[in-house]
């Protein structure tokens, strides 16, 4: 079997993660703030992988240079308090179904920077993949525009008290602040592939990647968050605290996995099966989370629309 078919089928197992870890976030997310939520969830996911690194390959994590960990310490901030964080606030404020389309979008991101920065051709294939992904956004944000103008009630603009404080722009528009954040989360994750197939090929083994990245991702997001994860701990339930952190140790499992993947296989090839990552978590929402998300005709053709651009774009990059 030869590396980049090896890298590949063990790509398969990140969307599995990550669309499992994504359900389990998005049902905790209800109850904890974003923030805080993704900090307990890189905790929990850097404990696990941390704990598995130091038992197998001690030297390897406790011997990497200062050069090393300024690379892995910049992919952590590209990929936790960047891309954790919108992704986080997307599936808060738009559901995972609104959220996946956009987030979709990161393979594509990846083979631009191929393009740019890996001296790799624009053929017809990866054009047409970008058009579909593209149709897909504008699909899913039709019906969502169609859902609120139509049938659907629209809810009562909130009554405040004279001395009540004024509502600031993200309680006014929370569907527009997800939607810009899913988009900065797909940047943020398309990033990631290119920056992570140099630390694994040129500075760290996959594992000690995977453990100073979120290392660093949490140290970061615990700045940003001290001030909400005090009383987050304190008031959030238990409940929901357990499924954010389950969901952050199932997502932290499938960075390992992006970063072994990265080691055998090049970006072109384990970047794009991040768009699976959208049908795992349309499946799983369907069939565990019927009250939290609602299927629609449109966010499945949009979706599916999304899924289709990666995969023109995976034929893309072998023509």
């Amino acid at each position: 079997m030869s590396p980049e078919l090896t890298g590949g089928l063990i790509a398969l197992l990140v969307p599995l993660c990550f669309g499992t870890g994504t359900v389990l976030a998005r049902v905790g997310l209800v109850h904890v703030p974003a923030g805080a939520g993704n900090f307990v969830s890189l905790v929990v996911g850097w404990a696990l992988i941390a704990s598995i690194t130091a038992a197998l390959y001690p030297n390897a994590l406790f011997g990497i240079t200062l050069g090393t960990f300024g690379w892995l310490a910049m992919i952590g901030v590209v990929n936790f308090p960047g891309g954790r964080f919108l992704n986080f606030v997307s599936i808060k404020y738009l559901g995972i179904l609104r959220a996946n389309p956009i987030l979709a979008m990161s393979p594509i991101v990846s083979a631009f920077e191929g393009v740019f920065f890996l001296d790799e051709q624009l053929n017809w294939a990866i054009a047409t993949g970008t058009l579909l992904a593209v149709a897909g956004i504008i699909i899913v944000v039709y019906g969502e525009v169609s859902a609120r103008g139509g049938r659907a009630p629209q809810p009562a603009a909130p009554v405040q008290a004279p001395d009540a404080k004024p509502l600031g722009l993200i309680e006014r528009h929370p569907r527009v602040f997800g939607y810009l954040a899913a988009a900065g989360a797909a940047c943020a994750y398309g990033t990631v592939p290119a920056l992570g197939r140099v630390a694994v090929t040129d500075f760290a083994i996959p594992l000690v990647s995977a453990t100073y990245t979120m290392l660093v991702g949490f140290i970061v997001m615990g700045l940003f968050s001290a001030g909400s994860i005090p009383g987050m701990l304190r008031n959030a339930p238990r409940r929901s605290l357990l499924l954010v952190a389950l969901g952050g140790a199932a997502m932290s499992t499938g960075v390992s996995f992006l970063y072994l993947a990265l080691s055998k296989a090049p970006v072109i090839v384990v970047s794009p099966v991040f768009s699976l990552t959208a049908v795992v978590s349309l499946v799983l929402a369907h069939l565990f989370l019927q009250r939290l998300e609602r299927i629609t005709l449109p966010l499945v053709v949009g979706t599916l629309f999304a899924v289709s651009g990666v995969i023109a774009v995976i034929i893309g990059t072998q023509l």
